[in-house]
């Protein structure tokens, strides 16, 4: 799979040294652990929410931006993972076809049917091909300077522009010509967050450590199971 991208950033905030530990491991155990292209991008932290709900939001919103503006001139196939994405089991041999623009490696659609047209939460692992990427570019730019807001709102009527993944939905949706490819390679780790607001369990760290822990290896436990079925 890997091999289809020429550049692989991984956005991480200095302050998370945590996931970038766990991104070393999730690198080491696809074969990326070495490879030049994979570079960690310095995570942009803002001061204010912006024109969004929450100040995480914000600073995830301009990290992605930033990367795909080095690249709106480019002809690099292009992937973009957050720091809390873990691969399931023999990602790195999934083979994705040639028949894409935009590719989401990890999500979850909110209508079960209809992955295509469904609202999308996560962006923590997705790809983008060159002659896509300057469109997106120009949209995502419009939707922060508040040139296009979709209607999403909060507090009533307080309308507001929506975070990253659901920004690139609403990209699909304008530009329906654009082909996207769902592959569910990776998943969102469970981890303190920096964009929402703490959990009851974040507000204990030892018991958000064990809590994770458990939780990962029955999620892992399962992929694997799924794995070896779907081989059988």
């Amino acid at each position: 799979m890997f091999d289809q991208f020429d550049r692989i950033y991984i956005v991480n905030l200095r302050s998370r040294a945590d996931r970038r530990r766990e991104m070393h491991k999730q690198l080491k155990m696809v074969g990326l652990e070495s490879d030049p292209k994979v570079v960690f991008f310095d995570a942009i932290k803002t001061g204010d929410p912006g024109p969004f709900a929450r100040i995480g939001s914000h600073g995830a919103f301009l990290s992605h931006l930033s990367i795909l503006e080095k690249h709106a001139g480019s002809s690099e196939t292009v992937l973009i993972l957050q720091d809390d994405c873990d691969f399931v089991p023999g990602a790195e041999n999934v083979e994705l076809g040639p028949a894409w623009e935009i590719f989401y490696g990890g999500y979850h659609q909110l209508d079960p049917g209809d992955v295509a047209n469904s609202n999308i939460q996560g962006a923590h692992c997705m790809g983008f091909r060159p002659h896509v990427i300057p469109a997106l570019v120009d949209f995502l730019a419009s939707v922060y300077s508040g040139a296009y807001r979709p209607a999403h709102e909060v507090n009533g009527n307080d309308v507001i522009a929506p975070p990253i993944d659901g920004a690139i939905v609403w990209f699909r949706r304008a530009h329906p010509e654009v082909r996207t490819l769902f592959e569910q390679v990776s998943y969102q780790r469970s981890s303190r967050t920096d964009i929402g607001d703490l959990s009851l369990l974040d507000r204990v760290p030892p018991l958000a450590s064990i809590s994770r822990a458990l939780f990962r290896f029955a999620r892992r436990t399962r992929l694997r199971l799924f794995t070896a079925t779907e081989k059988d």
